[in-house]
């Protein structure tokens, strides 16, 4: 695939407006709890989308595309099990602590609840983890520009880094919150009509459903599970070894 005049003036564009949202912002930021918190003013809905923003990066778009195809709806377990009880209960139960708190991070309110060991702790941990988060999305970005742009690797993962580094420079948390609602509404236009056509592409619901049985295999053998012999149940009484 190869990029027309035009596609580089709409990429130069986008980031262009990217860093002019930080830039904007900038003009607000006058404290540290400007910069960390967004002076506690950015209104509800707009950082619950950030909030879903965050969460359709990289390794969501393309890394659960590719747990998808290999393991099936088991990828969305991770969300229906893991992820959306343990989002309910930060919120619920736990927000209200931690916004009463004053806290600016959750290192902050471990130091304040506990000791000043449980915050370096904390915040050591949550470091490691965020650099290899991060490295992981920018490995998949600059892959998927190598495949499909035909972009140096290097380049695209210093690029990227480079653009959020300096918008999140200029206008700090605020600036983060807009540009991940931006990337929301870019992510959802972008991805809607996609799979409109996909499913239109295999004949709808019936053509996905034809599908099945040809490409499917059962649950267990896609697992790696033994599958029992039909008929077969546990605890059977009839002498059968399942």
């Amino acid at each position: 695939m190869r990029l027309a005049p035009v596609d580089y003036l709409i990429l130069s564009l986008y980031f262009v407006f990217v860093l002019s949202i930080g830039w904007m912002v900038k003009r607000k930021v006058a404290t540290s709890a400007d910069f960390l918190t967004s002076g506690r003013s950015v209104p509800v809905w707009i950082t619950s989308l950030a909030f879903i923003a965050a969460n359709l990066g990289a390794q969501e778009v393309i890394g659960m595309c590719a747990s998808g195809a290999k393991y099936g709806i088991m990828t969305a377990h991770f969300y229906w099990i893991g992820a959306v009880p343990a989002m309910l209960f930060v919120g619920v139960f736990m927000m209200p602590f931690y916004y009463g708190s004053r806290a600016r991070s959750v290192p902050e309110y471990l130091k304040l609840r506990f000791d000043e060991k449980t915050r370096a702790l904390n915040a050591v941990t949550f470091a490691v983890m965020t650099v290899f988060s991060s490295g992981i999305s920018m490995y998949a970005l600059g892959l998927l520009f190598e495949l499909v742009l035909h972009w140096s690797f290097t380049a695209s993962v210093l690029l990227s880094a480079a653009i959020v580094l300096v918008y999140t420079f200029l206008g700090g948390l605020t600036s983060a919150i807009y540009n991940e609602v931006l990337q929301f509404f870019l992510i959802v236009l972008g991805f809607a009509p996609l799979a409109i056509f996909v499913v239109m592409k295999t004949g709808g619901w019936s053509g996905m459903a034809a599908r099945l049985p040809a490409s499917g295999r059962p649950l267990r053998a896609r697992t790696g599970a033994p599958a029992r012999p039909r008929g077969c149940r546990r605890g059977s009484r009839t002498g059968r070894r399942c």
